[in-house]
């Protein structure tokens, strides 16, 4: 375990706030828990409930679940506990929450296939305790790592799986509409096969699942069919025609869960007309929305922003080879022109204004074609959020206790309460006046257990990608048929 070097032991007297004891849970994402006491002390607290900070005078921590908040802990503590004592200029907040973690990359430009075990390192590494992956081409790898990391045996977030894509994208680029046929999902399959693959995730610990190229008709039986299983979903509804597959209006009204990357299909003028209709909707039915800002925005936003986007090297975490591959392929076109990226900003605030902060989370939606990783995007997205005009307070909140409450779990995640679990961060600064601050990580906790952040990222330094011109068998995507017979 890579633990923060500043704990040290406490030789003083049993309190009464550790008698809480918590039930460890057996389901998938919820890994045993340290046995262990943990105590935390000074700094400020963001508990993602209110909307500012505090002094922290106390959290206590048990078997992985906060036992107390804002206690009195200049007292005497238990022998076993382990103390951190903050710096006074530190903050404490949840654990974050990627609603948009792509652990997929093309690095061989043969399609984009899963690498999660150094990515889900460097997700933690930057405070990112939860992830959901959005969409997968290779969802046993996924899982694979999802039950290691529950068993204590690997390191990295909560894998919060989605399974494959539901709809043509399984065929990845090769469609780009629903209407274009995919093998490993044919134009003709039918609605029982529909709810079969639904069905068939589930019980493989999949909590929500990823619509795209689907059809209304099937997408329509996909939300149907995950409700029943206790599955929330999300789409993306628009294809690579420039239209959409299904509508936003209609994918609300089949009752969606989620809504990633805007809200229209315009830059402002007639084909954005709907856009405060589709505003009331998303209110109406508290459906949430994933803006993806970072990376519609991409080159251009980051240019406008400038250096605060990009603070390190991430390179160094690919292979020598896949950086050599990666510097030839060169940058790619911005992902949208500046036009229609405003627009995305202006659905983005009409929704913050009208009253819809609470439905807004955070996603990075960066499956890897050059250098820059999902892990640090976290941070990139942050900033765009506050560059959009939505206040920092707002998008520490879209980043821990919404994201908790869009996947369906804020009763164990999201936000510093008793009775939750273990998932914090701490940092130097104040990232309720200046959220770059948030990347300023001086430890990473999860289920109670303390991460040194640069230990995590050494540990994935040169991990990514293929060794060389020999090694490509794994990072090609090959399609997978429905059907086998």
């Amino acid at each position: 375990m890579m633990r923060a070097k500043y704990i040290h032991k406490s030789g003083l007297l049993f309190i009464t706030i550790f008698a809480f004891l918590s039930t460890a849970t057996s389901h998938a994402q919820w890994s045993e828990p340290p046995k262990q006491e943990l105590v935390i002390r000074g700094g400020w607290l963001f508990d993602a409930v209110a909307d500012t900070r505090r002094a922290n005078t106390g959290i206590a921590i048990r078997n992985g679940v906060i036992t107390a908040v804002d206690a009195d802990l200049q007292q005497e503590i238990p022998n076993a506990a382990n103390v951190i004592d903050l710096q006074d200029t530190d903050t404490i907040f949840p654990g974050m929450i990627d609603l948009h973690a792509h652990y997929n990359l093309n690095l061989v430009d043969n399609g984009r296939v899963e690498e999660v075990v150094n990515n889900g390192i460097i997700f933690l590494a930057n405070g990112v305790t939860s992830t959901w992956s959005a969409g997968e081409y290779y969802p046993e790898r996924v899982i694979e790592q999802r039950e290691l990391v529950d068993a204590g045996e690997a390191t990295g977030p909560r894998l919060f799986a989605s399974g494959p894509y539901f709809g043509g994208f399984r065929c990845e680029y090769n469609v780009k509409t629903a209407a274009d046929d995919c093998s490993a999902w044919p134009n003709d399959i039918t609605e029982e096969e529909i709810r079969q693959e639904v069905d068939k995730w589930a019980e493989q610990g999949v909590v929500s699942i990823k619509i795209k190229q689907a059809t209304p008709g099937e997408a329509k039986i996909l939300i149907e069919q995950a409700h029943k299983n206790g599955m929330t979903t999300t789409g993306h509804f628009a294809n690579y025609d420039g239209e959409y597959d299904v509508s936003i209006r209609d994918a609300i009204l089949m009752g969606v869960d989620r809504i990633e990357h805007r809200m229209t299909l315009g830059t402002g003028g007639p084909r954005s007309a709907d856009m405060n209709q589709i505003v009331d909707l998303i209110l109406k039915h508290q459906v949430f929305y994933d803006p993806n800002l970072q990376m519609y925005g991409s080159i251009n936003l980051r240019r406008e922003i400038g250096q605060d986007m990009i603070w390190t090297d991430e390179s160094r975490f690919f292979t020598p080879y896949a950086q050599q591959l990666l510097e030839e392929r060169g940058p790619p076109p911005p992902e949208s022109s500046e036009e229609e990226f405003a627009q995305r900003v202006r659905e983005l605030k009409a929704l913050f204004d009208a009253g819809g902060g609470e439905l807004i989370i955070v996603g990075t939606d960066e499956p890897v074609y050059t250098s820059l990783l999902p892990g640090f995007a976290f941070h990139r997205e942050l900033l765009a959020l506050v560059h959009a005009g939505m206040p920092p307070a707002a998008v520490l909140k879209a980043a821990t206790i919404n994201g908790a409450n869009a996947l369906g779990v804020a009763d164990k995640l999201g936000s510093i309460e008793v009775g939750k679990l273990a998932d914090l961060v701490v940092v130097s600064g104040n990232p309720l006046s200046d959220i770059k601050a948030a990347r300023d990580i001086r430890f990473v906790i999860k289920d109670g257990a303390v991460y040194d952040p640069q230990e995590l990222l050494d540990s994935a330094t040169g991990k990514i990608g293929p060794a060389g011109p020999d090694d490509h068998a794994d990072w090609e995507l090959k399609i997978r048929p429905l059907r086998t017979d």
